[in-house]
């Protein structure tokens, strides 16, 4: 079953996100404990606007699947009370639900911003580490596969990713209304990473004449000032930059505030710009601004919360394009529904397959003397042979007819002597792999699968999960 656990802007503010935001370190360390008997696959997303945890649970018990999700909270806070703490403020969803959720924020239905255009590049880095990690497994794959899939439709063909679509521009646009005329000001935009870089691609569309870049890597600084026109700042003149600054905006990934109350404070008195007017904009999760910043006369400070009512005014011209981004996300979320409850029948027809590529193989071989044509040939001619039984496999699904009897058939018929017995295969969803068969008619059943050659353990079924779409 597919599971998982979110934080979002919807149901936490952004000192509750931050609370539950993992560091690259504590990711790593989740990737490597979330796996269990049952939890097999994990994948994180983790936004400025959610962090949201994906498990598969070999498992369509709802007490297996209760105790899978106490597991993967405690997992990702550490401790037990720290894990009941995020289950009381997170959204679980599964099955459909969770899969569809994750389409729906490909498409950037599920935004702070309405078709925010960077988050299909965030949930293509999230699924990037999760591989990495060798945390997801051949489910997490195809349901990340079909995400960014359902993503790149909805941006091609639609015009919900149309215009203005994201924090960082809108944030600009938010201190120009705020602020006045831009050509004047003077701006500064501390981190050049995506956020950074459209939140100072906007200043500059909105006629500010004066952006300065700021950034630990001081190439990356340069890079990005030389596109908008502006200059590059070293790292450690920050405060001094700040102080120094009309509008101030920050989106950088450290885990804690790059700018701070009390420097600040000593950079404007020494800059003799106490007083003035501020308007500070924090664009990330745990936030980067030290809240204190506005006990400081003449500072304004604006974080994603804030931010979000004028966000909302914006979303009104790419509303027209929800209802068919919608039906992309349903089509296809049914498509990988569908693909997840023939994983029975793809499972049962693997020995099949087996059998039909070795007699390919070896004939192919025989007559073209290359190995590697061999095994092109009979990948491809397997492929054509069973495109017709997954069909009706498929179809069978449509028509909500259980799989369990021809699944059963299926791995009877073609298994090898000694080969994978029904004991071996795996739940998938609301469908068994393969119902237990009677003691007599499988005396293998419940030996492990053993190859004929070398009787080591076969891989299990999900490893050819993957192979028909």
């Amino acid at each position: 079953m597919l599971i998982s656990i979110a934080i979002d802007f919807r149901h936490a503010d952004v000192a509750t996100r931050e609370r539950f935001h993992l560091s690259e370190e504590r990711l790593t360390q989740l990737y490597r404990t979330a796996r269990t008997e049952v939890i097999t696959e994990s994948a994180l997303i983790s936004t400025c606007n959610r962090t949201e945890l994906y498990a598969w649970v070999d498992s369509d018990d709802p007490q297996v699947i209760e105790r899978s999700v106490q597991v993967l909270a405690r997992r990702w806070m550490r401790t037990r009370s720290e894990g009941d703490q995020l289950l009381t403020t997170a959204t679980r969803r599964v099955g459909r639900d969770a899969a569809e959720h994750v389409v729906r924020i490909a498409s950037g239905l599920e935004s702070q911003v309405l078709g925010d255009g960077q988050i299909l590049g965030q949930l293509k880095a999230a699924y990037k580490r999760a591989s990495r990690g060798q945390a997801a497994g051949p489910v997490l794959h195809r349901l990340f596969e079909t995400a960014l899939r359902a993503g790149k439709r909805v941006q091609t063909e639609t015009s919900l990713t149309a215009g203005r679509n994201s924090v960082g521009a809108e944030a600009a646009i938010t201190a120009s209304q705020r602020f006045g005329n831009l050509e004047n000001a003077r701006c500064v935009v501390i981190g050049a990473g995506k956020t950074g870089a459209r939140a100072s691609k906007q200043l500059h569309k909105l006629g500010a004449r004066d952006i300065v870049v700021v950034n630990r890597t001081f190439e990356n600084a340069q890079s990005l000032a030389g596109m908008v026109g502006g200059r590059a700042a070293a790292w450690d003149t920050l405060h001094v930059e700040a102080a120094m600054a009309d509008v101030v905006i920050v989106a950088t990934g450290s885990e804690v505030p790059v700018v701070e109350a009390a420097a600040l404070r000593r950079a404007r008195e020494a800059c003799a710009t106490s007083g003035y007017a501020l308007l500070m904009m924090d664009l990330s999760v745990p936030r980067n601004i030290d809240p204190a910043v506005t006990d400081e006369m003449g500072i304004t400070l604006i974080d994603l919360d804030t931010l979000h009512q004028p966000l909302v005014s914006a979303e009104g011209l790419r509303r027209d394009a929800v209802p068919y981004a919608k039906t992309i996300c349903t089509d296809e979320t049914d498509a990988f529904m569908e693909w997840l409850a023939t994983m029975p029948a793809r499972d049962a027809i693997k020995p099949l397959r087996e059998a039909l590529e070795d007699v390919a193989r070896r004939e192919v071989a025989f007559h073209a003397k290359d190995d590697g044509v061999a095994e092109r040939a009979a990948s491809r001619i397997v492929a054509k042979l069973l495109a017709g039984p997954m069909a009706a496999l498929r179809r069978a699904v449509q028509r909500g007819e259980p799989l369990d009897q021809q699944a059963m058939m299926l791995l009877e018929m073609f298994a090898p002597a000694g080969g994978a017995g029904a004991s071996d295969t795996r739940r998938t969803g609301a469908h068994r792999a393969v119902a237990p068969a009677p003691a007599p008619s499988t005396p293998m059943a419940d030996k492990p699968a053993t190859t004929a050659a070398t009787g080591t353990r076969k891989t299990p079924p999900f490893a050819a999960s993957q192979q028909f779409s």
